[in-house]
Parts: C-alpha cells; structure tokens; sequence
C-alpha cells in the first residue's frame, strides 16, 4: 500500500463532486482546465481514479524472474558444446545448426537472452514511472482536499472551484503523461520480435559422411 492508496479512498466523494459540477456546470471560458481536459480526455476524477486502480506493486518479481530465464539461457548455450571428435559433412551441418541457435540464444542484445534482459530492464523502469506517477497525484490530490477551493466547493457548489482543482489534478496528469511517452521514447525499437535465420542445410554428397574419432 502506498500514500494513494491510503489518499483516495477519503478523496473519492470529493472528487465525484468535482466531476460532477464539470460535467454539469462546465467552467469559465479561458479557463486552464479546457486544453487540459481536451489534450486528457478524461475528467480530474476519472484520471485519478484510473492510476489508483494500478496495483503499486503489480510489477514486483517479474523483472527478477525474466533475468532469471535470461540467464538460463545463457548457460544452455555453453552446456551445449560442439563435440569436438565428430568429422564429416552430418557434423559440419550440426556445427552449422548449433552456431546459428546458441548465437540466437545468448551472447549479445539481438539474442533471446539479451531480449528478456532488456525487457526486465523496461519493466523496472514502468514499475519506477508507476511509483512516480501514483506519488505524485497522491500530493496533488493532498493539495487539493485540504485547499480553500474544497471549501467553496463544498460550502457551495462553486463551479470555479471545482473547475480550478480539476485544472490542477489534470496538469498533474499532464506531467505523468509525458514522463510516461518519454519513457516510451526512451524503450522505442529495442524491444522488438527478433527473427531466427536459420543456416542453409547442407547438400549430402554420399553415405558414410560421418566420423567419430
């Protein structure tokens, strides 16, 4: 459990109140909540709503349990050694198949175990931008149940108020929106499906092509 977790259940009224006077009284016009609400989509109350239902810790382990396969992948690539008595073609063609498989399998970052590696990389890194994001508008919605607008809205009904704490939850949510697309920017091309290609099979020439010894 984090601080949203423990700010929302107590927030949830007073932010349906604010949806509620938006939806139903809108706001003045040039106020800072319409390019806020048009570039959102969404009300101050929907927005908070929706990051409060992201478990906090919904990615915990699975970044662990990713580089442990990724390792495991790399030692079947050196516990697989080519044996080094065979001779002929058929141990060539088996050489040729294992270089290709152990060379998709691990070694570097286009291998199956450098792909599992990155993407644990990528999960800390939205389990880091979750923890930012909830943080963040656990504050704002601090801010905005104990401020002199919650007062007015409450005395009230004011349509200012709730339009000026909407406005300030939703540049909150601004914020955490481009953290996010940076983030995203950041990963962009070094996650993508890595293709095998396969080496060419080798053209048998007769029987008794293989050695041992």
């Amino acid at each position: 459990m984090d601080l949203l977790d423990r700010v929302y259940p107590v927030a949830a009224p007073f932010l349906e109140r604010v949806d509620a006077s938006l939806s139903a009284s809108g706001a003045p016009a040039g106020h800072p909540i319409w390019p806020l609400l048009r570039r959102l989509g969404a009300l101050p109350g929907e927005v908070v709503s929706g990051l409060a239902s992201l478990p906090p810790d919904g990615l915990t382990g699975a970044s662990d349990a990713l580089r442990r396969y990724a390792e495991g992948y790399e030692r079947r690539a050196d516990e697989v050694p080519m044996p080094a008595a065979w001779r002929g073609p058929a141990a060539d063609a088996y050489g040729d198949l294992w270089s290709a498989l152990s060379g998709a399998l691990a070694g570097g970052p286009a291998t199956l175990a450098g792909r599992l590696a990155d993407t644990a990389s990528y999960l800390d890194d939205v389990a880091a931008w979750t923890a930012r994001a909830r943080r963040a508008l656990a504050g704002t919605v601090a801010e905005c149940l104990g401020s002199a607008e919650a007062l007015a809205l409450k005395a009230s009904g004011d349509a200012v108020a709730a339009a000026t704490i909407g406005a300030h939850l939703l540049a909150t949510a601004a914020e955490i929106l481009d953290d996010g697309r940076a983030l995203h920017d950041r990963w962009t091309g070094r996650l993508v499906e890595l293709s095998y290609r396969a080496p060419a099979p080798a053209t048998p020439t007769g029987a008794g092509q293989l050695r041992i010894g």
